[in-house]
């Protein structure tokens, strides 16, 4: 007995039975695939040939299409959606969430646009083209459209007769949003109340104040952030006139949050963000995305072999001095990188601010003097046990102090900076702060053992 790994795995290696279903082997693993959990068989799919992807995918039922389509990456799904034939493609469109869509037809040429726009339903097309004209990150391209709202003046019997009737046509959420005649939000009910409030009441007097409204416009990362602050697993989307929308769910705040933190990721190492997935990327690609930063902070180190040319002399004159240079300036890149992740991190998190900045930075600083004090007397101790010089070790630990306290600094005050300026604080990371240490500790050090040494 396989477990679903197992099964999972063994369709995998069989693929090519599975899909002509050639011997018993093939249809005894087409029945065990039937039974997986779409996401399950969409994982599958990214990982065949594309011939397969094809044949596999218009081999399914179309009821479980339309699920595996949905749980697809966007670079596969815009492979199939030319490739499957019109009826089952309409279908499919018809039956996925507008904010999935409405992602899919942003990477689609003028031309598909329009003849699959044709495809959907009046009311579908006209949601997709108004979400079409919202920026990339507005809240709107998030919300789904497709959810059951009910009449403010509504009676709690005829709101569950109302349910019953139309939820299998849209989506019922535990929460429920309230509108007025002119569709206009004035609040929530939890399904709760419906099942214990009495029949001829009306929905006025379970109406409960909704915590967070958000407007289409509003940026999905903060949108994210404040749905984080309240615990919402729901919020509603209104315009200017607060015209209820729409719902965000804690899914699709799932999906940003999981976006933003992988953007930041990729930064902090200096790469490029990925628009598909790795192994979908091409190496030509990767190579560009990378290549270019790595050239770029291979130019601006060399500024430090500049600096160390001009003070040749007290090198070659003192060449001990050379010994402790990598310890320096490793020592400021890890101090300033401890700095900038703690900060990226609680300015990603909301939990440092324009309001606490400052604190922050001087909290950051308090910390620098007393690692720097620290820092020097081991160095201190380690250097004279080495090389017994009173003015050696006084040189090399007099400019660890120094590199670590600005360090800390520029790994604390760089980010805030960035996002005063609405810059991707997480650019200050790594790569770059390292590099600029590197110049700076070496300025720094033969500037020191200059004055001490002569």
């Amino acid at each position: 007995m396989f477990n679903a790994k197992e099964v999972l795995l063994k369709i995998e290696e069989n693929i090519d039975f599975v899909v002509k279903e050639h011997s018993d082997l093939g249809k005894e693993l087409w029945e065990a695939l039937l039974r997986q959990h779409p996401a399950d068989i969409a994982t599958i799919i990214t990982r065949i040939s594309s011939e397969n992807k094809e044949a596999l995918f218009k081999k399914l039922p179309i009821d479980l299409s339309i699920n595996v389509f949905a749980e697809l990456p966007l670079n596969l799904q815009l492979f199939l959606i030319d490739k499957i034939d019109v009826d089952q493609i309409t279908l499919i469109l018809q039956n996925i969430h507008t904010d999935e869509l409405t992602e899919i037809f942003d990477e689609l040429p003028d031309e598909d646009l329009k003849k699959y726009l044709n495809l959907l339903q009046k009311k579908q097309r006209h949601q997709i083209i108004s979400l079409l004209n919202l920026k990339q990150d507005a809240a709107g391209r998030l919300m789904n459209s497709d959810v059951l709202t009910l009449s403010k003046d509504l009676t709690i019997r005829r709101s569950i007769t109302l349910l019953q009737r139309l939820s299998p046509k849209k989506e019922l959420l535990r929460r429920i949003y309230v509108t007025t005649k002119d569709n206009k939000l004035v609040g929530y009910i939890n399904l709760d109340d419906l099942v214990l409030s009495k029949p001829d009441e009306t929905l006025n007097k379970i109406l409960r104040p909704n915590e967070l409204i958000v407007d289409v416009h509003e940026d999905q990362e903060w949108v994210a952030k404040q749905m984080q602050h309240y615990g919402l697993m729901s919020v509603p989307v209104v315009d200017g006139e607060r015209h209820f929308l729409g719902v965000i769910t804690a899914d699709d705040i799932f999906d940003v949050i999981t976006e933003e933190g992988s953007e930041d990721v990729y930064k902090i190492s200096a790469v490029q963000p990925m628009e598909y997935g790795y192994f979908e990327t091409p190496i030509w690609s990767l190579f560009w995305q990378r290549g270019m930063w790595l050239v770029s902070l291979l130019l601006l180190q060399s500024l430090s072999s500049l600096i160390m040319s001009n003070f040749h002399e007290l090198l070659d004159k003192n060449v001990i001095l050379t010994f402790f240079l990598t310890a320096l300036i490793g020592t400021g890149g890890n101090a300033g990188n401890q700095s900038s992740a703690i900060l990226i991190r609680g300015l990603a998190t909301g939990e440092i601010n324009k309001q606490n900045g400052l604190l922050a930075l001087m909290r950051e600083m308090s910390i620098s003097l007393i690692l720097s004090v620290f820092l020097v007397i081991v160095m201190f101790f380690r250097v004279y046990f080495y090389h017994p010089s009173i003015l050696i070790a006084t040189a090399v630990s007099l400019t660890l102090f120094f590199i670590v306290n600005l360090a800390i600094l520029l790994g604390s005050a760089l980010p805030l900076i960035f996002e005063r300026l609405h810059i991707d604080p997480a650019h200050t990371a790594a790569p770059f702060l390292a590099t600029i240490m590197d110049i700076l500790g070496v300025l720094l050090y033969c500037f020191i053992a200059s004055k001490l040494l002569g």
